[in-house]
């Protein structure tokens, strides 16, 4: 920590995540070295680097390569993730973004990079949420984790867009590396939305699995586990995308909003 702190101002997030602002504003992203990304994302789960020199799109996938293998999909290996004129996903629209993780029907990555080029107008919503299973797991009853443990989800998705298909996941599993107990989970996305997205419980009803997704929710969007990050011009953030879910409030359609996006594997 004494390195970092050389060279960062350090902030701890709530309920987690760590904050770093480059105490020079000509810094590189660079003066970050992959090693201690790794230990910090393993700590944290959230990295957030701001006040550095602005980095170019090359640049951002540049150093994302010395962080790890980049996943590729059919558009690459950058998403730019701002509202399109004819959506054909609800990521690309200024609605909402349910909870989920990312890759669940293709490859998993384990972490996601993020660079804001362009932040929500303030007030305007567009904040990114990130829920931490892992604290979820840990607060939870006995009972409650006697219900998930072996529980099967299984989730489909026509592809409109760069995924989609079947899959059935276990709801409790383990960290590959730090052994912790973490929850797969998504929000089913409605059939009024672009590219929907099915739930079913095997053994479940409908009803039972009504309610156990409002039961998801209410710990998903609890402020003692869910981190909301509202993003300035310039912000790098690296988020965890084996134990951390993700989603999105909607934003005005009267506000810019453009991310750049990579994975991890």
């Amino acid at each position: 920590m004494q390195m970092l702190e050389a060279e960062f101002h350090i902030r701890k997030l709530e309920p987690f995540g760590l904050e770093l602002t480059a105490k020079n504003k000509n810094s590189d992203p660079g003066i970050l070295q992959p090693e201690q990304v790794h230990s910090l994302m393993l700590a944290h789960k959230i990295l957030l680097l701001r006040n550095l020199k602005t980095v170019s799109e090359s640049g951002f996938i540049d150093y994302g390569k010395s962080l790890g293998e980049l996943l590729s999909w059919d558009f690459g290996v950058l998403m730019e993730m701002r509202v399109h004129e004819k959506p054909e996903n609800y990521l690309f629209t200024h609605g909402h973004v349910p909870f989920h993780w990312d890759g669940a029907f293709h490859r998993e990555p384990s972490w996601l990079f993020f660079h804001c080029v362009e932040a929500p107008m303030e007030k305007a919503g567009g904040e990114t949420l990130f829920c931490n299973t892992e604290l979820v797991w840990d607060k939870a009853s006995k009972a409650e984790k006697a219900r998930w443990q072996g529980k099967i989800l299984a989730y489909k998705t026509q592809k409109l867009a760069h995924y989609g298909g079947e899959i059935k996941v276990p709801m409790v599993q383990r960290h590959p590396i730090s052994q912790k107990t973490f929850l797969r989970f998504a929000e089913p996305v409605p059939s009024e939305m672009l590219n929907p997205v099915e739930l079913a419980i095997d053994g479940h009803s409908s009803e039972e699995v009504d309610a156990f997704v409002r039961e998801m929710k209410a710990w998903c969007y609890d402020e003692k586990y869910c981190y909301t990050h509202r993003w300035k011009n310039n912000d790098l953030l690296l988020a965890d995308n084996i134990s951390l879910l993700h989603g999105r409030h909607a934003f005005g359609d009267f506000s810019p909003r453009f991310l750049r996006r990579i994975q991890i594997l």
